[in-house]
C-alpha cells in the first residue's frame, strides 16, 4: 500500500510540474495570432473606421472597412523599416475586407499601417502609425 501511495504522489508531482511548465510557458517569447492597426478619428471620420491585420500563420494581410462613411480603407505593408511599400485597398463598403496571402521569410519583420481613403484621397490624419510585426509571430 505504501508503494502504491508513493507511486501516486510521484505521478501527481510530475503532472503538476508539467502543467506548471505549460501554463507558465517554456520560454520568454510568445507567439501572437495576429497584429492589428486601426484608423484614428479625424475630421468626419471616426476612430476604428478601418483596420488592418497581419496573421503570421499563413502570412495573410487583411484590410477591412468597419464604418458606413462612404470612404474606403487603404492598408499598407512593407518588409523591413526601409522596404518598399505595398498597398491593399478595401472599397467594397462597410463590413468588407480585402485579403492577400504572401510568403514572408520567417526571419523578416513586416510593418503594417492603415488609413481612410476617400475618392482617391488618403486622409493622413486617420492613418495609424507603422506597427512592427515579426513574420514568425514571435515577439
Amino acid at each position: 500500500m505504501l508503494t502504491l501511495r508513493r507511486g501516486l504522489l510521484s505521478a501527481v508531482g510530475t503532472t503538476t510540474a508539467v502543467t506548471a511548465a505549460v501554463l507558465l510557458g517554456a520560454g520568454p517569447a510568445a507567439a501572437l495570432d495576429y497584429y492589428r492597426v486601426i484608423t484614428y478619428a479625424s475630421g468626419d471620420y471616426i476612430g476604428s473606421a478601418g483596420a488592418e491585420w497581419f496573421y503570421p500563420d499563413g502570412d495573410r494581410i487583411s484590410v477591412c472597412d468597419n464604418w458606413g462613411d462612404g470612404a474606403g480603407v487603404a492598408g499598407y505593408w512593407k518588409v523591413g523599416s526601409g522596404g518598399s511599400v505595398t498597398k491593399i485597398y478595401s472599397g467594397g463598403g462597410i463590413g468588407t475586407c480585402e485579403e492577400r496571402n504572401y510568403n514572408f521569410a520567417e526571419s523578416s519583420t513586416v510593418y503594417i499601417k492603415v488609413c481612410i481613403q476617400d475618392n482617391g484621397d488618403v486622409k493622413e490624419g486617420t492613418c495609424s502609425n507603422w506597427k512592427e510585426a515579426p513574420a514568425d509571430g514571435i515577439s
